[in-house]
């Protein structure tokens, strides 16, 4: 049977155009199979609707029937399809040159990747929730075919951040990726074998479980595996630990730098993040409860991966019985590191070899956008008045995307750096592409994005893109390395460290 490429299945009259999902179906179904490719993002978001849900008993079709209001909110009005950042310039990046137009990001930017790549209604947000619709409403049943429609998203919840109607749209995915799992519909051959590497060595790289901290003990650091006496903890996670250690490495010696007495507890397992995002909640609860037994004897949790603390700080909460709490506190790495330079009690060292480099950052979903929408959400529940709350809401989510700023701004004072903003950026940045799934899923579609965001770096003439989570790192320089765009990609936390420019003020 032939195959229609995503191009011609968008020559159809009205696919684009927003036709019922069905009608997308058959056509899907009479030529033969779904793929899933490329794009740029999407943005995670719980506004206001119920607060944070305690979901442990409830089923993914229970999820979707909860969300069922917010996902009639929908009025397929399609501006979850783009992204708007009036940072650094609303003149956006580039220039005329004669009657020659070269700016390269202006205005409104296609950004959904699953929907740039395909073209089709179904992939874009709202198709998805056309699909959540029809699932709700019986018209359409979980196949192997709607499975592999909504499995692409990146989850990264750009759409969320643009809907004017405060949609969960990556509330509304997961749920429906839980309620696919649980009616009995397999899961893509990669998602199965990460979820087989996680049950048998607690990771999903099929990494040796024992040698979890076999960086610590190459790096000198041995000494902090199992410290029983300390109250504070640092949560590795698997791809520090199996795929980044330099990430690891710089977090641990930064600690230790500040005289913070810290534990790598053995019993840590994968944080679970994965499986909450592509619907397997079994084996997501069994990594949480694992955890939380591993860790409740601590105070505080530091993370430098942003996935895992995303997942401990936001998810954890949602999945325990009503009334019970986290026994602990969460704090990224960067959020230390960023208070104590604007307390003033740690700067940095000149360094002759950055002076003048052009560095940029990139906004991990995880750590960014998810964690902006979090408060919001937090916020708007406790408000009694949101037209006058609105600019405190705003407010406290622009001090949270400052505090990788503000390491940045201070590196760009004392060492020489030189730091420039991508087009979009916090709220409206655009995703690496890892998340999601994604990456494990369909390894070809994340790494076209990620280079879509390299895209962006180099269009700001940077030479130095950074990040902070070892999965947008590993994603990046991939990226960096296939497609040929010369960035040296570094964590900010990693160049502190290898360049040796922490130093405390006594």
């Amino acid at each position: 049977m032939a195959e229609l490429s995503s191009r011609s299945l968008c020559s159809h009259s009205g696919i684009l155009s927003g036709c019922n999902v069905l009608e997308i179906f058959k056509i899907i179904q009479e030529n033969g199979r779904s793929r899933a490719y490329h794009a740029s993002r999407q943005i995670s978001a719980t506004l206001k609707y119920g607060g944070k849900r305690k979901m442990a008993n409830k089923s993914g079709l229970d999820r979707l029937e909860e969300l069922k209001p917010q996902i009639y909110k929908c009025i397929h009005c399609k501006a979850c399809r783009f992204a708007y950042s009036n940072e650094p310039s609303k003149k956006g990046i580039g220039e005329w040159k004669g009657k020659q137009k070269t700016v390269l990001y202006e205005g409104m930017v296609d950004s959904c990747p699953a929907g740039i790549e395909y073209g089709w209604e179904a992939f874009w947000n709202a198709g998805k929730m056309w699909i959540a619709r029809s699932i709700l409403e019986g018209d359409l049943e979980f196949t192997e075919e709607v499975r592999d429609v909504i499995m692409p998203c990146i989850t990264c919840g750009q759409c969320s951040a643009q809907c004017e109607n405060k949609i969960p749209t990556v509330d509304v995915i997961e749920a429906l990726r839980a309620a696919c799992v649980e009616a009995g519909i397999p899961m893509i051959e990669k998602h199965e074998l990460i979820r087989k590497m996680v049950k048998e060595r607690n990771n999903p790289y099929g990494g040796n479980k024992d040698e979890r901290f076999k960086w610590a003990k190459d790096a000198g650091l041995e000494k902090y595996i199992g410290n029983t006496k300390a109250k504070i903890g640092f949560f590795v996670g698997c791809t520090a630990s199996y795929r980044q250690s330099d990430v690891a490495i710089a977090t641990c010696k930064i600690l230790e730098k500040l005289g913070i007495d810290f534990t790598l507890i053995t019993d840590e397992v994968c944080c679970g993040s994965p499986f909450f995002r592509i619907g397997d909640v079994q084996v997501a609860q069994e990594c949480m409860n694992q955890n939380l037994e591993a860790f409740k004897h601590l105070e505080e949790i530091y993370y430098s991966c942003a996935g895992c603390y995303k997942t401990f700080t936001f998810d954890y909460p949602k999945w325990l019985p009503e009334g019970e709490k986290l026994p602990f506190k969460t704090k990224h790495a960067i959020e230390l590191i960023a208070d104590l330079v604007a307390e003033e009690k740690i700067k940095f060292k000149p360094n002759k070899e950055l002076k003048g480099k052009v560095i940029t950052y990139h906004d991990p979903c995880h750590l960014g956008r998810h964690v902006g929408i979090e408060i919001e959400q937090e916020m708007i529940k406790e408000s009694k008045n949101l037209m006058l709350d609105s600019r405190k809401i705003n407010q406290k989510i622009e001090e949270w995307f400052e505090k990788p700023r503000i390491i940045l701004r201070q590196l760009e004072k004392d060492v020489g750096l030189k730091f420039v903003e991508m087009y979009r950026i916090k709220l409206h940045s655009m995703c690496c592409g890892a998340g999601g799934g994604v990456r494990a899923g369909y390894p070809e579609f994340s790494l076209k994005t990620a280079s879509l965001r390299a895209d962006e770096a180099n269009a700001v003439g940077a030479e130095i893109l950074s990040t902070e989570c070892p999965f947008c790192k590993t994603n990046l320089s991939d990226a960096n390395d296939k497609y040929g765009h010369n960035l040296q990609v570094m964590g900010l936390l990693q160049i502190i460290d290898v360049y040796d420019l922490l130093e405390v003020v006594k």
